[in-house]
This record gives C-alpha cells, sequence and structure tokens, in this order.
C-alpha cells in the first residue's frame, strides 16, 4: 500500500479532506444554463474597446481604464488604480470604481443587470464593466471585468490577460449572480 494514503499517515486526513474539495471543485464546473434561460442567437462585438492586462490584484482598474479610454479618456489602470486600489483589501471596491468617472467629468450608473442589459449595451456600442464572484462556496473572489460582445455561446469579455475571451452562458451566469449581477455603465460628458 501507498505510505501516503494510508490511514496512520499524518496527512491522510488534509489529503482526504482536499481530494473531496476537488472533486467538489471539478463537479461545479459543468455549469448548465438556468431554466428559462435562452441564448441570444447571434453574435456581435464592440470593435476598438482598449484591453489593459491586468496587474496583480488590478482587474478593476484594467478594466475601467479600457470603457474610460474607449470613451476617450486617456487615464492609465496605474492612475485609476492610485485612486481606487485599496491594499488591506487586495482590490478594488465597486463603488469607488463606479464613482471614479464622475470626477473625470463621465457620468456612471451601477445596478443589479440582466442578460437583456447586457445585450442591449452591447448593441447600442456601450461596454460594460461586471463583477462577478470566481470564489467556491462560502469564499468570494471578486473580479471584474469588460463585457465587449455576445454569442450564442456566451459573452465576450476582455478579462486579466485575456482579450475578448468567451465566458460560457452556464459559467458567466452562475458567477456574476453570485456577484448580485454587479453592472456599471459609464457614458460621455455630463452637461
Amino acid at each position: 500500500m501507498n505510505p501516503l494514503l494510508r490511514q496512520d499517515c499524518p496527512n491522510f486526513r488534509l489529503r482526504a479532506v482536499l481530494a473531496v474539495l476537488l472533486s467538489l471543485a471539478l463537479s461545479s464546473c459543468a455549469v448548465g444554463l438556468p431554466r428559462g434561460f435562452t441564448p441570444p442567437v447571434t453574435s456581435r462585438t464592440i470593435p476598438d474597446v482598449p484591453f489593459h492586462a491586468q496587474e496583480v490584484f488590478q482587474c478593476g482598474p484594467a478594466s475601467l481604464a479600457g470603457v474610460l479610454n474607449y470613451l476617450g479618456d486617456p487615464v492609465t489602470p496605474d492612475e485609476i488604480a492610485q485612486a481606487v486600489f485599496r491594499p488591506e483589501l487586495r482590490g478594488s471596491v465597486s463603488l469607488d470604481l463606479a464613482l471614479y468617472p464622475r470626477g473625470r467629468g463621465l457620468s456612471s450608473r451601477f445596478w443589479r443587470g440582466t442578460v437583456e442589459d447586457l445585450v442591449r449595451s452591447v448593441d447600442t456600442g456601450q461596454p460594460l464593466v461586471l463583477m462577478l464572484d470566481l470564489g467556491l462556496g462560502p469564499v468570494s473572489t471578486y473580479h471584474f471585468l469588460v463585457v465587449v460582445g455576445y454569442s450564442p455561446q456566451g459573452p465576450i469579455v476582455n478579462t486579466g490577460r485575456r482579450e475578448h475571451a468567451l465566458l460560457p452562458w452556464g459559467e458567466f451566469l452562475r458567477t456574476w449572480e453570485r456577484a448580485d449581477s454587479w453592472t456599471l455603465l459609464v457614458e460621455g460628458k455630463t452637461p
């Protein structure tokens, strides 16, 4: 018998717990679509939304910079991070991200979004910043990204270090719902 699998091995319980957690995590990857959900039948992408590969814990500033750059504001992710990054949280707070554009003369609003909001925004050429919860079980791990399109397979997003990544609808909806479907729209200059 393999000595690492023996019950009298000091690490046996830890290995058993890790094996159970791993199997739960892998089984949760096969996420189906919610009852009543019908994905869009066409594909559409907003052209020319700038992409900024995020630095560690900088998904919020990178995402917001892409949207602000798209609207003509030349701000960098580093400039945004200086204003909104909270080292003690290892990230940015959603309210800080939502309010930042207002200090630059833009309008912004956040709400609990829907897939219809996502499709409508892409159709009108307005990229959205969304927050997902990529955590497992009771542990939350929030992540910001930019929706730049959609397809029958899922939304098309700028996220982390991936430009125009396709997220499967089931996985996307599960993680977006865990973050209360947090959605941020930033629009042009305020009057």
